[in-house]
C-alpha cells in the first residue's frame, strides 16, 4: 500500500480514503434502486407540531437503530396508518414536535422518510431516554424483543445505513468507534464523553430495552459487516477504545409501554397474518438517500481522513 500523505497517520490514511471510496460505491448503490418512500407518502397532511432543528452534516457521528415496538402482524397497506398513529402518539403523549426518527424500515423491506427534513438533511431526532445528539435515527417497524426483523427488513436497513455512512463520511466496519460529548440522556448524561460504535442500538445510548434482544443481536453482531460489504469496505478497524460490553436491557416498561401498538387503519378487511417469509418489495417511485460524492485520490483521502480525525478527537 502506498504511504499515507505527510502529516496523517497510517490508520487516518486508511479511514480516509475508505470514506472517500464509501461514497463512490453508495452513490452508484442509490443509483441502482436504493429508495425512501417520502413522508407524503403516509402523513396524509400531518405537519409537525413544533419547529425542528438539523445537525450540521459533520456532527453526525453514528447511526442509530431503533425498534417501534409495536405489532409485527401488517399487511403492506396498513404501513401509512401505523405510521399516523405513530405520529399521533409522539406528538400527543410524548410531546414531540413530529415522529421520532428520521426513517423507518418495515417489515417487507420498504425504507418510508419519518422526521420532515429527513431526506434533505440530518435533522434531529427524538427517543425515550433523551437524546445524546449526534445521530441519525433508524427504525425497524416492529417489536424485536424475541423476533429478530425479516429478511427483507434487514437488507433494506443494511442499504439505509451504507447510504447514510457514505452520505455523513462515517466508517461503519466493525469495530470503528466514534467520541463525542453528550447532550444528555438517560444512559449519558449531558456533559459526558461517550466512545460509541458507529452502528449502535438505541440502548446503547439510553436505558431501554430498544431495539430489543433480537434487533440488539443483529446490530451489535451482523450490521456493521453487512453494511461494510455492501459498501466494499469489510476489513475491521483497530479501534482506539474497545467497544464497551452491552448494555443490560432495561425492562420492558420504556420502549413497549411508551409506544403501545397503534390502532391500525385499514383501507378494507383485515388480511390473514403475514406468512413467515413476507412478499417482495412492492414497486414504488421512491426517492434515493443522496450520497456524498468525490474523486478517489490522495488529495481527497486526505481531507476526509483529516475531518474524520478532528470528529474522533
Amino acid at each position: 500500500m502506498c504511504a499515507p500523505p505527510s502529516g496523517l497517520s497510517r490508520r487516518a490514511f486508511i479511514v480516509g480514503v475508505s470514506a472517500v471510496v464509501l461514497a463512490s460505491r453508495t452513490r452508484s448503490y442509490a443509483q441502482e434502486g436504493s429508495g425512501v418512500r417520502p413522508r407524503d407518502r403516509w402523513s396524509e397532511g400531518l405537519e409537525p407540531t413544533g419547529p425542528l432543528e438539523a445537525e450540521r452534516p459533520e456532527d453526525v457521528r453514528f447511526l442509530l437503530v431503533h425498534h417501534t415496538a409495536t405489532t409485527n402482524e401488517y399487511a403492506p397497506h396498513h404501513v401509512p396508518g401505523q405510521l399516523r398513529a405513530i405520529y399521533r402518539f409522539h406528538t400527543g403523549e410524548r410531546g414531540w414536535p413530529d415522529v421520532a426518527y428520521n426513517f423507518f424500515v418495515d417489515r417487507y423491506g420498504v425504507v418510508w422518510e419519518g422526521r420532515q427534513g429527513s431526506l434533505e438533511r440530518p435533522m434531529k431526532g427524538d427517543a425515550t431516554g433523551g437524546s445524546q445528539g449526534f445521530a441519525i435515527l433508524c427504525s425497524f417497524l416492529g417489536d424485536h424483543g424475541s423476533i429478530p426483523p425479516t429478511p427483507a427488513a434487514r437488507d433494506a436497513m443494511v442499504g439505509l445505513l451504507a447510504d447514510l455512512a457514505a452520505r455523513y463520511s462515517i466508517d461503519p466496519r466493525p469495530g470503528a468507534t466514534t467520541r463525542f460529548v453528550s447532550r444528555g440522556s438517560s444512559r449519558w448524561p449531558a456533559g459526558h464523553d461517550v466512545t460509541a460504535a458507529t452502528i449502535a442500538g438505541h440502548r446503547d445510548m439510553s436505558v431501554t430495552a430498544c431495539p430489543g434482544e433480537a434487533g440488539y443481536r443483529l446490530v451489535r453482531d451482523e450490521l456493521p459487516r453487512l453494511v461494510s460489504e455492501r459498501l466494499g469496505a469489510a476489513a475491521p478497524v483497530a479501534t482506539d477504545a474497545p467497544r464497551s460490553p452491552a448494555p443490560t436491557a432495561a425492562p420492558r416498561t420504556e420502549e413497549a409501554a411508551a409506544t403501545p401498538d397503534p390502532p391500525v387503519e385499514t383501507a378494507g378487511p383485515s388480511p390473514a397474518p403475514p406468512a413467515a417469509r413476507p412478499p417482495s418489495r412492492p414497486p414504488d417511485t421512491a426517492r434515493p438517500v443522496p450520497a456524498a460524492a468525490g474523486a478517489v485520490g490522495v488529495a481527497a483521502a486526505a481531507a476526509a481522513a483529516a475531518a474524520l480525525r478532528r470528529r474522533q478527537t
